[in-house]
């Protein structure tokens, strides 16, 4: 594991990062910022999702070292316990909240222990209620949750020692409102957890061919706080990631690269090791982003 501290440059805090977010956000195609389009999204995805995800070792272990004397944890965006589960032994009380009941299936279905509640709320909902002096989601929002969602949990939550987001802020347009509520949750360490962009070599490719802009959501997140008075401790973590495939045809159709197979598979040649019945091995690193604020004693 290696990581590495980033210090902000010395520049002012463009005080837009909020608008470009929220801009970014309701950019997607899919319009999964809207909630009832993010549910019907896991409810297609849920029961594939851990496989197609990469094991998260070093970050597990990094942030078990860090709740080190926390009472409790809020996993915001938890989705299958990706890492709920392997965090839950860190600490005496657990809350996974997700607002996907497909994904909080998959959760229950590992069976978690009993310290770990198991919560399925809007996470708009859950944040600016956290915060008495936050923006309506319902009224003055119109991109805000759904308040007639089937199977919602009612919209309070105490404060827990941690609370890690993973992952779980990208189709939140309202940024703001979004680190607010986690900061009032968190009583001493708040965990976020993203990426700028750079992950497979193939979908790296594939965005650059596409002329798509990287996302740089870690970035962004890491701006916002300093907008909002909490500058981050910045972290990134090196993961790593393996694939086998039994022959080329199969490596090629997973990279879903637009150039010809010889041209794909050079670029792709620094990060394959041929096996001996003709298959390949795909291994590649990644960085997770970790912004870590520590806000005083549980």
């Amino acid at each position: 594991m290696t990581t590495s501290d980033h210090p902000i440059p010395d520049h002012p805090v463009q005080a837009d990062v909020f608008g470009e977010w929220r801009e970014q956000v309701l950019g997607v195609r899919s319009g999964r910022w809207q909630p009832e389009r993010d549910r019907a999204f896991w409810h297609t995805q849920a029961a594939k999702y851990d496989a197609g995800q990469p094991e998260l070792p070093n970050t597990v272990a990094w942030l078990r070292e860090r709740l080190s004397g926390a009472a409790s944890l809020l996993d915001v965006g938890a989705g299958t316990g990706r890492l709920t589960l392997p965090l839950s032994g860190a600490v005496a009380r657990v809350t996974a909240l997700d607002h996907s009941p497909d994904m909080l299936a998959v959760l229950r279905g590992k069976g978690p222990p009993a310290h770990l509640e198991v919560r399925c709320q809007e996470l708009a909902d859950v944040l600016h209620s956290s915060d008495p002096h936050g923006s309506d989601p319902h009224g003055s929002d119109p991109h805000g949750s759904d308040p007639h969602s089937p199977d919602l949990a009612p919209p309070s939550l105490m404060p827990h020692d941690a609370v890690l987001a993973a992952w779980s802020l990208a189709y939140l347009p309202d940024l703001r409102g979004a680190l607010t509520g986690l900061l009032r949750l968190a009583r001493r360490d708040l965990f976020l957890l993203e990426d700028d962009g750079l992950g497979s070599p193939h979908v790296t490719l594939r965005r650059t061919l596409a002329g798509q802009p990287r996302p740089v959501r870690a970035s962004r997140l890491r701006r916002a706080l300093h907008a909002l008075g909490e500058p981050p401790e910045h972290l990134q973590i090196t993961e790593t990631r393996e694939l086998t495939f039994p022959d080329t045809a199969a490596l090629l159709a997973q990279a879903r690269l637009p150039l010809p197979g010889a041209e794909a598979l050079e670029f792709l040649h620094p990060f394959l090791t041929a096996q001996e019945d003709g298959g390949w091995r795909y291994r590649w690193t990644f960085d997770v982003h970790v912004l870590h604020l520590r806000r005083g004693s549980a």
